[in-house]
């Protein structure tokens, strides 16, 4: 369809946004201006993003289009398939419970009396603490907490480290940790059915090799700088001499800096590289403008799984305490503004600027949350909104339209 419009768009660059499952919008939308000859250039990816990232990828054009879909129609079907909970937390959970696994000996009273009471009074000093004290701490430290989130995505430094670190979430990991010894846990689920999957689906020499310019954001903890990592990297150049133990080690330092990209800390484990831990860098950086505009493209697609309708540009933070989604507005109000600034630089530099985003997330899709039904209709919906938004595309380029308020 554009296939004769190159020169129009020149250097193309996608910039794929996290949102956990939600991702597979991104894909669907993708795939569809791939299929209409808008192939990318160089790519900008975060947190899940950049598994959709890693197929256009590997095979530019429509064949990885179409694996891109394809990666979630057959292997991320169910939140099963993304994690597992954390070893050490299913057996501390196990442990204070005073059960087995099911598999062996089932769930529920162990038919001694006397072994269920004990069992009962050990676990008394947990239900105190739960059901009395703990929800009063923790009503003043939420308190506490969201206006420490408002000062945070207010300022310029927009990390999760500053977050993390914050005295009303470290007192409430101290009061758990009495019972759970988080502190001796890394992360609360464990990404390998999804990591296992990537490694298996996708060929990292020819990620490595392609023509594409791949760029991976990540979060460095110990200071909230946003990192940027690369195919093109030069500590993984190859040039045909190493041998198998050099391949596999430059492969296993980009499937780390993939990892890192996507590690939801805390609810999955931080990735450590070169004595720095990194996280995924969505919740600090949202929507990548500085990153995406310094590659130099000149058409820019920003695909968002923020829904547009949602937006309330105007704080109500009453309403938004008593709706329990204060965090998610705060977030949709940054990403307005961040759209904002995109736009400024769009018509300062003479880029082209498209952000794709859904009206609406359907019920069944969320952070963690997929099946196979909700993949059919958002692949139906997507695709009906995308050729509407391609059979006229240039009404969408925010470098002509008014400036957004």
């Amino acid at each position: 369809m554009f296939e004769h419009q190159s020169s129009k768009y020149g250097n193309i660059l996608f910039v794929f946004c996290g949102g956990g499952c939600k991702a597979i919008i991104q894909a669907v939308a993708a795939a569809e201006l791939v299929n209409a000859g808008l192939t990318p250039t160089h790519i900008v990816s975060s947190s899940a993003g950049t598994c959709n990232a890693l197929a256009f990828v590997e095979n530019p054009g429509v064949v990885g289009a179409t694996k891109a879909l394809r990666i979630w129609e057959e292997h991320i079907t169910s939140p099963e398939a993304v994690y597992d909970v954390h070893p050490f937390l299913r057996e501390k959970l196990a442990r204070l419970l005073g059960v087995v696994p099911q598999a062996t000996h089932g769930w529920g009273p162990s038919g001694s009396i006397t072994h269920d009471l004990r069992r009962a009074v050990k676990f008394l000093p947990l239900v105190m603490s739960f059901g009395l004290r703990m929800p009063f701490r923790m009503a003043g430290r939420t308190v506490s907490f969201i206006f420490r989130l408002m000062d945070t995505f207010a300022s310029q430094h927009k990390s999760f480290r500053r977050l993390a670190q914050a005295p009303e979430i470290q007192q409430a990991f101290d009061e758990m940790d009495r019972y759970f010894e988080f502190k001796r846990m890394k992360g609360f689920l464990d990404p390998f059915p999804l990591l296992s999957r990537l490694g298996d689906q996708f060929d990292l020499q020819k990620v490595l090799a392609s023509p594409i310019v791949l760029h991976i954001l990540a979060e460095r903890y110990e200071d909230g700088v946003t990192a940027v990592f690369s195919n093109k990297d030069s500590d993984l150049a190859m040039d045909g001499s190493e041998d198998a133990r050099s391949r596999k080690a430059k492969y296993d330092l980009f499937f780390s800096r993939i990892r890192a990209s996507m590690a939801l800390y805390p609810l999955f484990e931080m990735v450590e590289l070169d004595g720095y831990r990194y996280l995924d860098a969505d919740l600090a950086n949202p929507l990548p403008v500085e990153e995406a505009f310094s590659v130099g493209c000149d058409t820019i697609f920003m695909f968002l799984n923020v829904p547009s309708k949602s937006v309330r540009v105007e704080p109500y933070p009453l309403r938004d305490l008593v709706e329990l989604n204060f965090r998610l507005r705060l977030n949709e109000r940054y990403i307005h503004h961040r759209i904002k600034e995109a736009q400024v630089k769009a018509k300062e530099r003479g880029v082209n600027l498209f952000v794709i985003r859904p009206d609406e997330i359907p019920p069944g899709l969320g952070l963690l949350e997929i099946d196979s039904k909700v993949i059919e209709f958002v692949k139906t919906y997507t695709r009906q909104r995308m050729t509407e938004y391609l059979s006229n595309l240039d009404a969408h380029n925010l470098r002509y339209t008014p400036p957004i308020l």
